[in-house]
Protein backbone atom coordinates (compact mmCIF):
# COMPACT_ATOMS: atom_id res chain seq x y z
CA UNK A 1 0.00 0.00 0.00
CA UNK A 2 3.01 2.40 0.83
CA UNK A 3 4.42 1.36 -2.50
CA UNK A 4 1.68 2.32 -4.10
CA UNK A 5 1.08 5.70 -2.27
CA UNK A 6 4.77 6.83 -3.25
CA UNK A 7 4.61 5.56 -6.82
CA UNK A 8 1.51 7.54 -7.31
CA UNK A 9 3.11 10.55 -5.87
CA UNK A 10 6.39 10.52 -8.07
CA UNK A 11 4.03 10.49 -11.01
CA UNK A 12 2.51 13.48 -9.48
CA UNK A 13 5.43 14.69 -8.84
CA UNK A 14 6.49 14.46 -12.73
CA UNK A 15 3.71 16.05 -14.08
CA UNK A 16 4.44 18.95 -12.40
CA UNK A 17 7.96 19.39 -13.49
CA UNK A 18 6.57 18.88 -16.80
CA UNK A 19 4.53 21.29 -16.18
CA UNK A 20 6.58 23.86 -15.16
CA UNK A 21 9.32 23.02 -18.14
CA UNK A 22 5.84 23.50 -20.64
CA UNK A 23 5.34 26.74 -19.31
CA UNK A 24 9.03 27.64 -20.06
CA UNK A 25 9.32 30.47 -23.01
CA UNK A 26 11.86 28.43 -25.08
CA UNK A 27 9.69 24.93 -24.91
CA UNK A 28 7.62 24.71 -27.91
CA UNK A 29 9.80 26.65 -30.23
CA UNK A 30 12.37 24.01 -29.01
CA UNK A 31 10.22 21.22 -29.67
CA UNK A 32 9.05 22.47 -32.90
CA UNK A 33 13.01 22.72 -34.05
CA UNK A 34 13.42 19.29 -33.23
CA UNK A 35 10.58 17.75 -35.28
CA UNK A 36 11.70 20.04 -38.38
CA UNK A 37 15.32 18.53 -38.01
CA UNK A 38 13.76 15.05 -38.06
CA UNK A 39 11.79 15.73 -40.91
CA UNK A 40 14.33 17.23 -42.72
CA UNK A 41 16.83 14.57 -42.05
CA UNK A 42 14.50 11.72 -43.02
CA UNK A 43 13.75 13.81 -46.38
CA UNK A 44 17.17 14.35 -47.13
CA UNK A 45 18.15 10.68 -46.63
CA UNK A 46 15.14 9.29 -48.72
CA UNK A 47 16.19 11.62 -51.81
CA UNK A 48 20.14 10.52 -51.47
CA UNK A 49 19.84 6.97 -50.63
CA UNK A 50 22.06 8.08 -47.68
CA UNK A 51 24.83 9.14 -49.75
CA UNK A 52 27.18 12.14 -49.00
CA UNK A 53 26.98 15.29 -50.60
CA UNK A 54 30.50 15.57 -51.60
CA UNK A 55 33.55 13.57 -53.49
CA UNK A 56 35.87 11.58 -52.40
CA UNK A 57 38.42 14.21 -52.25
CA UNK A 58 36.02 16.18 -49.41
CA UNK A 59 35.01 18.63 -52.20
CA UNK A 60 31.39 19.70 -52.59
CA UNK A 61 29.51 17.41 -55.32
CA UNK A 62 28.34 19.69 -58.74
CA UNK A 63 24.91 20.71 -58.23
CA UNK A 64 23.16 20.07 -61.92
CA UNK A 65 20.90 22.18 -63.18
CA UNK A 66 17.59 21.43 -65.24
CA UNK A 67 18.61 24.34 -67.33
CA UNK A 68 21.86 22.69 -68.05
CA UNK A 69 21.78 22.12 -71.47
CA UNK A 70 24.89 20.76 -72.15
CA UNK A 71 28.58 22.15 -70.93
CA UNK A 72 30.71 19.37 -72.23
CA UNK A 73 33.98 21.10 -74.04
CA UNK A 74 33.24 18.88 -77.08
CA UNK A 75 29.77 20.90 -77.30
CA UNK A 76 30.39 23.77 -80.24
CA UNK A 77 26.69 25.45 -78.69
CA UNK A 78 24.47 25.32 -75.93
CA UNK A 79 21.14 25.24 -77.46
CA UNK A 80 17.27 25.10 -75.78
CA UNK A 81 15.89 21.77 -75.27
CA UNK A 82 13.78 20.43 -78.38
CA UNK A 83 15.18 22.89 -81.27
CA UNK A 84 15.76 19.85 -83.04
CA UNK A 85 12.67 18.39 -83.06
CA UNK A 86 10.90 22.35 -83.80
CA UNK A 87 9.19 22.64 -87.45
CA UNK A 88 10.53 25.88 -89.21
CA UNK A 89 7.74 28.41 -89.90
CA UNK A 90 7.19 31.47 -91.48
CA UNK A 91 8.58 34.58 -89.50
CA UNK A 92 5.01 35.83 -88.99
CA UNK A 93 2.11 34.85 -86.42
CA UNK A 94 -0.57 34.40 -89.35
CA UNK A 95 0.90 33.20 -92.60
CA UNK A 96 -2.36 34.45 -93.87
CA UNK A 97 -2.04 38.00 -93.77
CA UNK A 98 1.30 38.07 -96.10
CA UNK A 99 2.37 37.04 -99.49
CA UNK A 100 5.99 35.91 -101.04
CA UNK A 101 6.66 39.07 -102.95
CA UNK A 102 10.57 37.91 -103.78
CA UNK A 103 11.65 34.62 -104.20
CA UNK A 104 14.63 33.06 -104.33
CA UNK A 105 17.03 32.77 -106.87
CA UNK A 106 17.56 28.95 -107.75
CA UNK A 107 19.95 27.94 -110.06
CA UNK A 108 17.95 25.25 -111.62
CA UNK A 109 14.49 27.43 -112.34
CA UNK A 110 13.87 29.05 -115.88
CA UNK A 111 15.40 32.15 -116.89
CA UNK A 112 12.07 33.90 -116.14
CA UNK A 113 12.03 32.54 -112.86
CA UNK A 114 15.02 33.56 -112.04
CA UNK A 115 14.81 37.00 -113.60
CA UNK A 116 11.77 37.53 -111.06
CA UNK A 117 14.10 36.42 -108.12
CA UNK A 118 16.37 39.34 -108.92
CA UNK A 119 16.71 42.54 -106.67
CA UNK A 120 17.67 45.49 -108.74
CA UNK A 121 19.85 48.34 -106.41
CA UNK A 122 22.01 51.17 -107.50
CA UNK A 123 22.30 49.94 -111.32
CA UNK A 124 22.55 46.49 -111.11
CA UNK A 125 21.03 43.19 -109.91
CA UNK A 126 21.24 40.70 -107.15
CA UNK A 127 20.42 37.68 -106.66
CA UNK A 128 17.88 37.42 -103.72
CA UNK A 129 19.22 35.03 -100.86
CA UNK A 130 16.25 34.55 -99.38
CA UNK A 131 12.13 35.27 -99.53
CA UNK A 132 10.53 38.60 -98.85
CA UNK A 133 7.08 38.70 -96.93
CA UNK A 134 4.79 41.52 -97.20
CA UNK A 135 0.99 42.36 -96.30
CA UNK A 136 -1.02 42.73 -99.85
CA UNK A 137 -2.42 46.24 -97.94
CA UNK A 138 0.86 47.38 -97.91
CA UNK A 139 0.78 47.52 -94.10
CA UNK A 140 3.48 46.62 -91.12
CA UNK A 141 3.51 43.18 -89.14
CA UNK A 142 5.27 41.27 -86.58
CA UNK A 143 7.96 39.90 -87.76
CA UNK A 144 8.85 36.30 -85.34
CA UNK A 145 11.71 34.24 -84.67
CA UNK A 146 11.11 31.00 -86.95
CA UNK A 147 13.04 28.46 -84.86
CA UNK A 148 14.26 29.03 -81.26
CA UNK A 149 17.94 30.27 -80.40
CA UNK A 150 20.16 32.58 -79.60
CA UNK A 151 20.39 36.23 -81.18
CA UNK A 152 24.22 36.85 -82.27
CA UNK A 153 23.34 39.99 -84.43
CA UNK A 154 20.55 42.58 -83.99
CA UNK A 155 21.43 46.34 -85.27
CA UNK A 156 21.02 49.19 -88.20
CA UNK A 157 22.31 48.56 -91.24
CA UNK A 158 22.38 51.32 -93.56
CA UNK A 159 21.34 49.69 -96.34
CA UNK A 160 19.07 46.68 -95.33
CA UNK A 161 17.60 47.67 -92.35
CA UNK A 162 17.36 46.58 -88.85
CA UNK A 163 18.86 43.16 -88.98
CA UNK A 164 18.74 40.41 -86.88
CA UNK A 165 20.28 36.96 -87.04
CA UNK A 166 19.06 33.73 -84.90
CA UNK A 167 21.74 30.92 -84.39
CA UNK A 168 19.67 27.76 -83.94
CA UNK A 169 23.11 25.44 -83.73
CA UNK A 170 24.53 23.04 -86.22
CA UNK A 171 25.99 25.92 -88.24
CA UNK A 172 22.26 26.87 -88.97
CA UNK A 173 21.24 30.86 -89.44
CA UNK A 174 18.01 32.34 -89.74
CA UNK A 175 18.48 35.95 -91.20
CA UNK A 176 15.48 39.11 -91.20
CA UNK A 177 16.26 42.29 -92.70
CA UNK A 178 14.05 45.50 -93.82
CA UNK A 179 12.71 45.10 -90.03
CA UNK A 180 11.63 48.45 -87.34
CA UNK A 181 11.34 48.90 -84.45
CA UNK A 182 13.74 45.63 -83.14
CA UNK A 183 12.36 44.08 -79.96
CA UNK A 184 15.63 41.83 -79.21
CA UNK A 185 19.50 42.07 -78.81
CA UNK A 186 22.68 40.44 -78.96
CA UNK A 187 23.04 37.79 -76.72
CA UNK A 188 19.40 37.20 -75.96
CA UNK A 189 18.10 33.48 -75.86
CA UNK A 190 14.31 33.89 -78.11
CA UNK A 191 11.94 30.64 -78.65
CA UNK A 192 10.00 30.00 -81.67
CA UNK A 193 7.16 32.77 -82.59
CA UNK A 194 8.98 35.33 -80.43
CA UNK A 195 8.14 38.92 -81.62
CA UNK A 196 11.83 40.18 -82.44
CA UNK A 197 10.54 43.31 -85.11
CA UNK A 198 8.14 44.65 -87.63
CA UNK A 199 8.30 44.80 -90.75
CA UNK A 200 9.72 47.34 -92.45
CA UNK A 201 11.38 49.28 -95.61
CA UNK A 202 15.05 48.87 -96.53
CA UNK A 203 17.61 51.10 -98.97
CA UNK A 204 18.63 47.75 -100.76
CA UNK A 205 15.48 46.60 -102.09
CA UNK A 206 12.70 49.51 -102.35
CA UNK A 207 10.26 48.11 -104.82
CA UNK A 208 9.24 45.36 -102.20
CA UNK A 209 7.68 48.73 -100.04
CA UNK A 210 7.17 47.58 -96.59
CA UNK A 211 8.32 43.67 -96.37
CA UNK A 212 10.22 41.47 -94.05
CA UNK A 213 13.27 39.70 -95.96
CA UNK A 214 14.13 36.31 -94.45
CA UNK A 215 17.17 34.29 -95.33
CA UNK A 216 18.05 30.55 -94.11
CA UNK A 217 21.81 30.01 -93.85
CA UNK A 218 23.75 26.53 -93.41
CA UNK A 219 27.67 27.30 -92.80
CA UNK A 220 27.58 30.89 -94.36
CA UNK A 221 25.63 29.57 -97.69
CA UNK A 222 21.81 30.88 -98.02
CA UNK A 223 19.31 28.55 -99.37
CA UNK A 224 15.66 28.43 -100.38
CA UNK A 225 13.91 29.00 -96.83
CA UNK A 226 10.67 27.72 -98.63
CA UNK A 227 12.41 24.05 -98.88
CA UNK A 228 13.41 24.10 -94.95
CA UNK A 229 9.66 25.26 -94.15
CA UNK A 230 7.58 21.96 -91.67
CA UNK A 231 10.83 20.77 -91.79
CA UNK A 232 12.81 19.50 -88.24
CA UNK A 233 16.32 20.57 -87.84
CA UNK A 234 17.69 17.12 -87.99
CA UNK A 235 15.68 16.76 -91.00
CA UNK A 236 16.76 19.76 -93.16
CA UNK A 237 19.56 18.78 -96.32
CA UNK A 238 20.52 21.14 -98.14
CA UNK A 239 22.35 20.93 -101.56
CA UNK A 240 25.29 22.52 -101.84
CA UNK A 241 25.02 23.95 -105.44
CA UNK A 242 22.12 25.60 -105.35
CA UNK A 243 23.50 27.68 -102.13
CA UNK A 244 24.35 31.03 -102.54
CA UNK A 245 27.52 31.62 -100.95
CA UNK A 246 27.03 35.00 -98.19
CA UNK A 247 29.17 37.92 -99.28
CA UNK A 248 29.59 41.33 -97.08
CA UNK A 249 27.85 43.78 -100.09
CA UNK A 250 25.60 43.64 -102.41
CA UNK A 251 28.77 43.84 -104.89
CA UNK A 252 30.32 40.68 -103.27
CA UNK A 253 27.11 38.31 -104.09
CA UNK A 254 26.98 38.18 -108.05
CA UNK A 255 28.60 38.74 -111.03
CA UNK A 256 25.41 39.92 -112.77
CA UNK A 257 26.26 42.79 -114.84
CA UNK A 258 24.48 46.16 -114.39
CA UNK A 259 22.35 47.83 -117.20
CA UNK A 260 25.17 49.78 -118.50
CA UNK A 261 27.80 46.82 -118.77
CA UNK A 262 25.16 44.88 -120.08
CA UNK A 263 24.65 47.46 -122.63
CA UNK A 264 28.16 47.94 -123.94
CA UNK A 265 28.70 44.18 -124.46
CA UNK A 266 25.23 44.06 -126.62
CA UNK A 267 27.12 46.62 -128.90
CA UNK A 268 29.93 44.90 -128.90
CA UNK A 269 28.11 41.72 -129.80
CA UNK A 270 26.22 43.63 -132.86
CA UNK A 271 29.71 45.16 -134.14
CA UNK A 272 31.13 41.43 -133.89
CA UNK A 273 27.88 39.99 -135.61
CA UNK A 274 28.05 43.04 -138.43
CA UNK A 275 28.69 41.83 -142.03
CA UNK A 276 32.33 42.33 -143.17
CA UNK A 277 32.89 43.43 -147.16
CA UNK A 278 34.72 40.65 -149.27
CA UNK A 279 37.85 43.20 -149.78
CA UNK A 280 39.42 40.35 -152.35
CA UNK A 281 35.96 40.90 -154.36
CA UNK A 282 36.16 44.50 -154.59
CA UNK A 283 39.37 44.13 -156.13
CA UNK A 284 38.58 41.95 -158.31
CA UNK A 285 36.18 44.25 -159.67
CA UNK A 286 38.71 47.01 -160.17
CA UNK A 287 40.81 44.78 -161.94
CA UNK A 288 37.80 43.89 -164.44
CA UNK A 289 36.71 47.54 -164.80
CA UNK A 290 40.97 48.18 -166.07
CA UNK A 291 40.69 45.29 -168.40
CA UNK A 292 37.68 46.61 -170.13
CA UNK A 293 39.25 49.81 -170.38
Amino acid sequence: MKDQEKKVSQEKENQGQMKQITKKPWFWPAVYLSVCAVLLSSFFIFQGGGTDLADDEGEPAEEESIFDFGNDANDEEAMPVGVEEEHMQLPVFDESVVEVVGHFYDHNATAEEQEAALVYYNQTYYQNKGIDLANPDGESFDVTAALSGEVIKAEQDPLLGHVVEISHGSDLVTAYHSLEGLQVEEGDTVTKGTIIGSAGENEYNQDAGVHAHFEVRQSGVAYNPMEALDLRMADMSFDDSEGIQEGTTPADETDTPSDEEGEDEADEREDEDAPVEDESTDEDDSDDEDTEE
